[in-house]
């Protein structure tokens, strides 16, 4: 019996995980906005509750947060858009050194090499078609520009709501739980809040140090737009692993394009390299990845996952996302085995050492309780 319920189960849970997706897929122009305005809500909760606590109506309190909200993401979407067409309109060159350089990269490596990747007279001719199609894509990439303005717009309205209207998700359980289940319910919502929380505070923390040592190296070697290509980068760092690849490839190619020094483009690099690894090995673990304590290969599947989803938000919003996992997991007993396939294994080597620390603490009282009748005795 139990080994016909075995497959059974497994197939009732791969239907429900396919039925998700799916209803992910088809359903993302509204989900998107909801999980970004999710996101936000909790990074400005505290502020609300702050506000809230002095007095202040908590509609009004929502209504102010959501407008400066706004405010600083016109701002910052101003400031990359007019320091992006500055770049371009006082780098009118810019296209015809990218082919320059392609031509003389290729001409160079078919002379050491011996190997030819094009005829000689075709060269010209196969380098123009390549960016030719490269213009296409860009051109199909920005034809779901109405998409992303619909989640731009959307976004503030639901945080609004989100924000105004927290307080009926709290009523709704305690209204219709009770005793255990409300506990374990309890339990999940502050594990999921710790883990969205320490995701955001480290992010930012992450996104300012970033800027700064990024736009320090800049300023070092007399690049221009130093602050347009460390907010550049800061805001590319969001997405784990593969966002500094993307920036990185960005900046380089700026430097090798404006510097006629390729030395130049060989410490830059160097010195981004030295502090991406900074980064990665050493702050985003400390600020982002030992807090959630989820391993790296889950992250960048769930990056990876979230990018064929939903694309870009995907790539943001499914790790935050797999932190609620997380801490649903962990709080569903029947569940709870599952969770070491997520964990990092920190969490479990700090509850061990505390496991170990409570049996010695447990095993000296227990020896001080025995000394304390002998002693009485001989006295």
């Amino acid at each position: 019996m139990t080994e016909q319920v075995q497959p059974f189960r497994l197939l009732h849970n791969l239907l429900i995980g396919v039925i998700i997706v799916a209803a992910m897929i088809f359903t993302k122009a509204w989900l998107i906005p909801v999980s970004w305005g999710f996101l936000f809500a909790c990074f400005l909760y505290p502020l609300c509750s702050f506000l809230e606590k002095k007095g202040l109506n908590r509609t009004a309190v929502s209504m102010t947060v959501t407008l400066c909200f706004c405010i600083v993401m016109v701002f910052v979407m101003y400031f990359l858009i007019t320091s992006a067409f500055h770049i371009i309109q006082n780098n009118d060159n810019v296209l015809n050194k990218i082919k320059e350089g392609f031509e003389s990269a290729v001409l160079y490596i078919q002379s050491k090499t011996g190997i030819e990747f094009y005829h000689p007279e075709n060269l010209k001719e196969n380098i123009s078609n390549t960016f030719s199609s490269g213009i296409g894509i860009l051109t199909t990439q920005l034809s779901t520009v109405g998409a992303n303005l619909l989640t731009i717009a959307l976004t503030p309205v639901f945080l609004f709501f989100l924000l105004n209207a927290r307080g009926l998700v709290k009523d709704f359980f305690l209204n219709n739980y009770s005793g255990n289940s409300l506990e374990t319910i309890q339990n999940f919502i502050q594990k999921a809040h710790t883990s969205v929380k320490n995701y955001l505070w480290g992010t930012l923390i992450l996104t300012v140090v970033t800027a700064i040592m990024t736009y320090i190296i800049l300023i070092l070697f007399g690049i221009k737009s130093a602050i347009f290509f460390s907010v550049f980068l800061a805001i590319l760092n969001i997405i784990p692993y593969l966002g500094n690849l993307i920036a990185y490839i960005g900046i380089l190619s700026f430097v090798w394009i404006t510097k006629d020094s390729g030395s130049t483009v060989i410490y830059v690099t160097i010195c981004l390299y030295f502090s991406n690894m900074i980064q990665e090995n050493i702050l985003r673990p400390k600020l982002i990845g030992d807090k959630m304590e989820i391993n790296p290969f889950m992250i960048l599947s769930a990056v990876m996952l979230g990018a064929i989803i939903w694309g870009v938000s995907g790539m943001v919003l499914f790790v935050p996302f797999l932190g609620i996992v997380k801490a649903l997991v962990e709080s569903n007993p029947e569940w709870n085995k599952y969770a070491i396939l997520l964990s990092s294994g920190e969490g479990d080597k700090r509850n061990r050492m505390k496991n170990f620390a409570s049996k010695i603490l447990n095993k000296k009282e227990k020896t001080v309780n025995k000394r304390i009748p002998d002693e009485k005795k001989k006295d």
